[in-house]
């Protein structure tokens, strides 16, 4: 057998080499599986903020009313009643203003109402409710007639809305005494998105 310098023989020297070149290579296989293994974690922590992020922006679309939205809640109708007549015989109505509409509405807020609208128009922070002549009108998104009909949808805990709408002096409250009121609850109410354009010109981010 032959031999180099350093006493070893040439096959054995070979083995050796080749011992080597595959212990090396094993290395760095073991360094890419390594690195790729970050790279998924990366891609993964970055998917899973991406997911957070839009979480985050549904959230508040839905809040500012953007996006239809459904749950369970409750609906309450009202109508006024057709046999309201004064001492003289003469009908004598008193129909609701923003005043009744308003105390409704925030008493739905009060017990936890995630979205509201009156009559398919969605209630959003900028919605105000101002009385209008003989209407009621909802922010911009248009007006109510107090001589019909006037639906209102509320998402939320059910049995909390139903217990807010029908504590004393809400559904009773002001010239509400004049209405008929039915309160339905349901697991599948659906909100629609506002036609209403939400502007911010002032208000900025505090840095």
């Amino acid at each position: 057998i032959l031999t180099i310098d350093q006493g070893i023989p040439i096959n054995n020297l070979a083995n050796l080499s080749l011992t080597i070149d595959i212990s090396t290579m094993k290395i760095e296989l073991s360094k890419m599986l390594e690195e790729l293994k970050q790279l998924e974690d990366a891609a993964a922590k970055e998917g899973e903020v991406e997911g957070e992020i839009k979480k985050q922006l549904d959230n508040a679309r839905m809040q500012l009313g953007l996006l239809d939205v459904k749950g369970p809640g409750l609906v309450v109708t009202l109508a006024l009643k057709n046999s309201v007549f004064g001492t003289n015989g003469t009908q004598n109505v008193n129909t609701v203003s923003e005043e009744e509409i308003v105390n409704l509405i925030n008493s739905l807020w009060y017990a936890g109402a995630e979205a509201i609208s009156i009559n398919e128009m969605r209630i959003t922070p900028q919605t105000g409710i101002k009385t209008a002549g003989s209407s009621i009108s909802i922010g911009s998104a248009g007006r109510i007639d107090p001589n019909s009909e006037i639906t209102i949808k509320a998402i939320g805990d059910k049995n909390k809305l139903n217990l807010a709408v029908n504590f004393p002096g809400v559904l009773d409250y002001g010239a509400l005494k004049s209405y008929s009121s039915d309160v339905k609850q349901s697991d599948d109410i659906t909100i629609v998105k506002t036609t209403q354009s939400l502007r911010y010109e002032y208000i900025k981010p505090v840095q």
